[in-house]
């Protein structure tokens, strides 16, 4: 088989920029050795406007905002894939979807097999195991919870309650088999939902006796679809009073056909039909209830962690898998190379992490070589991405380093501090300033002044990607 190293993997300036001449060498950032527990915190498909990142007024999130303010929040980061199944696999690899072919939704069996293929490399809590870790999961970690033999202790979600349950017995709003994609009020408790069901058992983990340290990893699946939550919830946010994303009626009409062919996700509402039905408020509402009922569970599990005393050597990461749109480009989907699809929340904070705000492009590709790091344990070679403990620890900057996102075999979204270029398998592309055009309403990829600005992001995309891996599930 055709092993495809970090060291192999050919993305022109990126491999140069990651040699950070001058800076510590990988376990002997500041702090190093006094976080000897990682609590790693996944959420799914939530995407930018939590307070922490500023872009929804009405976001409420007070957990996760005090997490942001006692450690580094990082405003310009990107999923490696706007999707669950091959961002986390990447996540959790520390390989781009691009070394690995995992480019759509993958069952957890064929995760290993997947990555064995092309290097050896051990998942993070498998290399953390390898260095004296105790291993513990709950909820959806990879995509669909758990590899088998990813963590000494791992529970699934409930089969009681599905895998984005617990749901009504009939639709309330979106009737389609085709996706989970509903939105109202069930059921009638917290208790019943996974989310709380996950921080509830975090919780009882962090107060246990370890007489090791642990990674404990913990998947909560709101804001993903169905928009279910309690009433209680939805109540925080009256119909009447929610502000409403920017959308540009024409929005799709200078982007190329590849563009909407790969954003088309006929199985979910548009933006026409939510307008028509005066559901886009309803369907606002639900999801931001459901952002406010997850930073709920997340505050449940941070003041047990506190509670346990182990908040002075635990180091926290709090991250989402990738973004979603609510009516922006015509749409209420992931899975694009647009801005909102790819923008995530990233978060660290524990012992020797600096409370700061960085605007600089990263990605979750970056997760596992800095935990490893600011842990004190030796760099994987394989990862693909780079410690940010130099930064965390010693607010040292780091040479900039654009971010790569790829949804299906081909399409690479590139981003800076300033420009997205985006270009698709079929060579058409697009380009955004965001400096003057945050909402990427304006493609300039067809104007001449902008070629040397293609140019230098498109060094980036890689030359020798994979194909495709050969199982992946049906998106969900």
């Amino acid at each position: 088989m055709v092993q495809v190293s970090r060291r192999e993997f050919s993305m022109g300036a990126l491999l140069g920029a990651t040699m950070l001449s001058g800076c510590l060498q990988p376990g002997q950032a500041a702090g190093a050795g006094k976080a000897k527990n990682l609590l790693l915190i996944v959420i799914d498909d939530l995407n930018d406007w939590v307070t922490a990142l500023g872009d929804h007024p009405q976001v409420n999130t007070p957990h996760i905002d005090a997490l942001a303010a006692s450690g580094t929040v990082f405003t310009n980061a990107h999923a490696q894939a706007p999707i669950c199944g091959p961002s986390r696999a990447s996540l959790f690899s520390g390989l781009y979807p691009a070394q690995t072919g995992i480019y759509g939704q993958i069952k957890d069996a064929d995760l290993g097999p997947a990555v064995a293929a092309v290097s050896p490399t051990l998942l993070l809590p498998q290399y953390l195991r390898s260095h004296g870790f105790f291993t513990a999961g709950r909820g959806k970690v990879s995509h669909q919870g758990g590899q088998e033999g990813m963590f000494d202790e791992y529970h699934a979600r409930s089969a009681k309650n599905g895998d984005y349950g617990p749901k009504p017995e009939k639709r309330i709003k979106w009737d389609s088999d085709k996706t989970h994609t509903d939105w109202g009020a069930h059921p009638d408790t917290d208790a019943e939902m996974i989310d709380h069901i996950t921080a509830t058992w975090g919780a009882q983990f962090l107060q246990r006796e370890h007489t090791q340290p642990f990674m404990l990893a913990l998947g909560f699946v709101r804001p993903h679809v169905p928009w279910y939550v309690p009433q209680h919830w939805l109540d925080k946010f009256p119909l009447d009073e929610i502000e409403m994303p920017k959308v540009l009626a024409n929005d799709l009409g200078d982007v190329p056909q590849a563009a909407r062919d790969l954003a088309a996700v006929p199985q979910m509402p548009t933006l026409e039909w939510a307008m028509e039905n005066n559901e886009w408020r309803p369907i606002m509402q639900a999801y931001l209830a459901s952002i406010a009922f997850v930073d709920h569970c997340v505050g449940m599990v941070m003041e047990s962690l506190r509670a346990s005393g182990r908040s002075e050597d635990t180091l926290v990461c709090l991250a989402s898998d990738n973004g979603y749109h609510l009516g922006e480009k015509q749409r209420f989907a992931k899975m694009s190379l647009w801005e909102r699809s790819t923008r995530v929340p990233l978060m660290f904070a524990g012992p020797g992490i600096r409370p700061q705000v960085i605007t600089d492009p990263v990605g979750l590709i970056d997760i596992y070589p800095t935990t490893i790091d600011i842990l004190g344990l030796p760099a994987n070679t394989e990862n693909a991405g780079r410690s940010l403990a130099p930064l965390l620890t010693l607010g040292q900057a780091l040479p900039v380093e654009p971010q790569l996102s790829v949804y299906g075999e081909g399409n690479y979204a590139v981003i800076d501090q300033r420009y997205r270029y985006i270009r698709y398998a079929d060579g058409s592309e697009e380009l955004y300033d965001h400096e003057n055009d945050p909402m990427e309403w304006t493609n300039l990829a067809e104007r001449p002044e902008v070629a040397e600005v293609k140019q230098r992001l498109g060094r980036y995309i890689p030359a020798n990607a994979l194909p495709e891996f050969p199982s992946p599930t049906a998106a969900s």
